[in-house]
């Protein structure tokens, strides 16, 4: 019943609000929350115990949909956020001692930015948050409310002389109705969060009928009886899994022992004899070797037939498990295999569950030395089937050193090809950030083999972290294997590699009709379109699609590009909201961007503070837009662009400034006649002076100009 209840709560409250989206984005000074509105309108911001809790100025407020929160940022400043269930406020919780920033970017999507320290003195952001006063957005229509009841407002000071008070049952009864509901108000929160895991106990004995007896007022207990065993708070005991579930023990994983010493073939006679005795009665025993003689092949489908057999028998009690692992020897995975659980267990268990899962769990609970040992206790066989795709998910883990041993295990196991090694390194590399190395070995495995999907994706994504074209064969090899892909998340890599060779290759389009056609993201399409694509097939895609982008795909490199080709409004579109306080390489882009269309006070609030050279640059083309000259020429100085200046010098006619600092010819020519005329001298001495120097100047400038080369026209 209680599920019920949560489930249809949580259907319902979609139904009951409108949604409103949050992106992020982390900076180096701060963390980006961006609210996209379903409508524009007032809010508020403020203050709670944990941090701050944002609204609109309405009763009702939007649903908040924070799935992609923590796609892009990491939790050193923001450690949570939650859609409050009283008052539908998004709330924030800080890791950090910061302060929230916030700000309307246009009507409809409001900005938070979290940044450390203080906020600025008479912030009206810090005033303890108060939401808007009327019902909750998950509140029912016409619903009764429900009676407010303090456990604190109970008279009854505990001490040596004090009286239980005795209440009739029916009395007490009535008391605990509150109480009653809001614990299942808030077990059936945590149950749909997740953080409760509800299982029925069963049906409760009868007690015996007692009405008219007095009791004593209600008892709230802090943990579990004594008696009690509650699921994720087992005991850290042996052979046990954090929920306190048992471990498989390795006698009944075996595999090595189940066929040892015996030739393939015997074993299949073996195993396919004496299922049957008298009156065609099946032996389950016989049945049972059946299944662990196939398991031990690594003919887990024939494994799952004989096991079946045994469902009309006494079946063992490890039938689950010889079920599972028909499933996990073929290299399928197992969603509801009983080692899903079993990744910390000190055994073959572990390995058993980490080959039953799509990714390992994250988390320190992967006890990857059992699961070293136990692969190394395989087959052979099974290890040349089973390791590659372990090793990927050991990779994936961020276990280097395991996926390294069971690599090098694999390079001595018979009937593993050179290819697979080679596309064992490259995935390796690649996870180590080397793509140097990557590209060599999946060229190498591309060339040991080529009819291995995955040698081929890895080459593209080798091509892709360098930002290095690839060759046209390549795609077309690629595209040989479409329709061949089973299972969504390997579709996923295989498409994602496909429109990224497109890309690599110079087809522009076409990587982007692929990506929209099977739902691709997008963020690296555009990272290499940024660098290698042709200016009109970057355009077609970057400026009709840019103004879409908002808080979705915020791409700098594009946003760059843009600007470089004279297109800076739709530059700024790629780019978040930017002000002087965001990081400094978003603040270049805008500035230059700002620069480009002609707003020079703009461009100076976004340099503000930055003082590399090329700042300095950007800042002294706008002081120059402004006329402020005598502040553009410090600026060049700064940059270290000493002609620029010395150009502004001429057009100040500062002319002891060009003569001091000029080249040869400027330094002549821009000597004022007037400093060599003689002191006390007559006015022939003078005139004769003037004309002197006059003619100096004549043949200075004369020389300037011969030395300057004419423009192009």
């Amino acid at each position: 019943m209680i599920r019920a209840l949560v489930l249809l709560l949580i259907l319902l409250r979609p139904a009951m609000a409108e949604t409103a989206r949050v992106y992020s984005g982390e900076h180096e000074d701060f963390t980006r929350l961006v609210i996209e509105l379903p409508t524009s309108g007032d809010w508020t911001v403020g203050r709670t115990p944990m941090g701050y809790a944002f609204a609109l100025a309405t009763v009702n407020q939007p649903v908040f949909d924070i799935s992609a929160v923590w796609d892009r940022i990491p939790k050193n400043r923001l450690q949570a956020v939650r859609s409050d269930p009283d008052t539908g406020a998004l709330q924030l919780t800080l890791a950090c001692a910061c302060h929230v920033f916030p700000f309307e970017y246009q009507p409809g999507v409001i900005v938070l930015d979290i940044k450390p320290g203080p906020a600025p003195p008479g912030s009206v952001f810090e005033v303890t948050f108060s939401p808007p006063v009327g019902p909750s957005p998950g509140s029912l229509p016409n619903a009764a409310p429900l009676a407010s009841f303090n456990w604190l407002d109970l008279d009854i000071a505990p001490g040596a002389g004090s009286k239980p008070v005795e209440l009739d049952v029916l009395t007490a009864s009535r008391s605990l109705d509150p109480l009653r509901r809001k614990l299942i108000e808030e077990i059936s929160r945590g149950a749909s969060q997740g953080v409760i895991d509800m299982a029925l106990s069963g049906k409760p004995p009868k007690l015996a009928e007692d009405v008219g007896s007095p009791i004593l007022w209600a008892q709230i207990n802090i943990g579990p009886p004594p008696d009690a065993q509650l699921d994720g708070l087992a005991e850290d005991k042996e052979g046990l899994t954090p929920k306190g579930q048992a471990c498989v023990p390795d006698d009944k994983l075996a595999l090595a022992e189940w066929g040892a010493g015996s030739a393939s073939l015997d074993l299949l006679a073996e195993a396919r004899g004496g299922l049957y005795g008298e009156f065609d009665t099946l032996d389950p025993q016989a049945t049972l070797r059946a299944v662990r003689a196939h398991l031990y092949l690594g003919f887990g489908a024939e494994a799952a037939q004989y096991a079946r057999l045994l469902h009309a028998t006494e079946a063992p009690e490890d039938l689950a498990v010889l079920q599972s692992l028909a499933h996990l020897v073929d290299g399928d995975q197992d969603p509801k295999s009983p080692f899903l659980d079993m990744i910390s267990c000190d055994g073959a268990a572990a390995l058993w569950s980490a080959l039953a899962q799509a990714r390992l769990p994250p988390g320190g609970a992967v006890n990857s030395d059992a699961i070293t040992r136990s692969f190394l206790a395989l087959p052979a066989h099974l290890r040349a089937a089973l390791g590659p795709g372990l090793v990927e998910k050991l990779l994936d883990h961020g276990v280097a050193d395991a996926a390294r041993i069971l690599r090098n295990s694999l390079e001595r196991t018979p009937d593993v090809s050179p290819a697979t090694v080679a596309l064992m390194d490259a995935k390796a590399s690649l996870h180590a950030g080397e793509p140097d190395a990557a590209l060599e070995h999946a060229a190498e495995a591309v060339a040991e083999d080529g009819s291995d999907v995955g040698e081929w994706i890895a080459l593209v994504e080798a091509h892709f972290r360098k930002v290095e074209p690839i060759a046209q064969d390549s795609v077309e090899a690629l595209q040989a294997f479409e329709g061949l892909i089973e299972g969504p998340e390997d579709q996923q890599k295989y498409y994602r590699a496909l429109a990224l060779a497109e890309l690599l290759s110079g087809q522009t389009d076409a990587g982007f009709r692929v990506a929209e056609a099977q739902g691709v993201p997008l963020s690296d399409l555009w990272h290499v379109a940024a660098f290698l694509a042709e200016d009109d097939a970057f355009l077609r895609q970057a400026v009709p699609f840019g103004p879409q982008t908002i808080a979705e795909e915020p791409t700098k490199e594009v946003a760059k590009r843009l600007v470089d080709l004279g297109f800076p409004d739709a530059a700024l579109s790629w780019l978040e909201p930017t002000g002087p306080d965001d990081e400094p390489e978003s603040r270049r882009i805008a500035a230059e961007a700002e620069f480009t269309r002609g707003d020079a006070r703009r461009t100076l609030l976004l340099l503000a503070g930055l003082a590399e050279p090329k700042d300095e640059g950007l800042r002294a083309k706008a002081f120059v837009q402004l006329g402020q000259i005598a502040e553009a020429r410090t600026a060049y100085e700064a940059a270290g662009l000493a002609d620029e200046a010395l150009r502004l010098a001429a057009w100040e006619k500062a002319w002891p400034d060009v003569a001091a600092a000029g080249a040869p010819l400027w330094s002549s020519a821009a000597i004022d006649p007037s400093r060599v005329l003689p002191k006390d001298a007559g006015p022939l001495a003078r005139g004769a002076a003037i004309l002197e120097a006059s003619t100096d100047s004549r043949a200075s400038i004369e020389s300037l100009l011969a030395g300057v080369s004419a423009p192009d026209p």
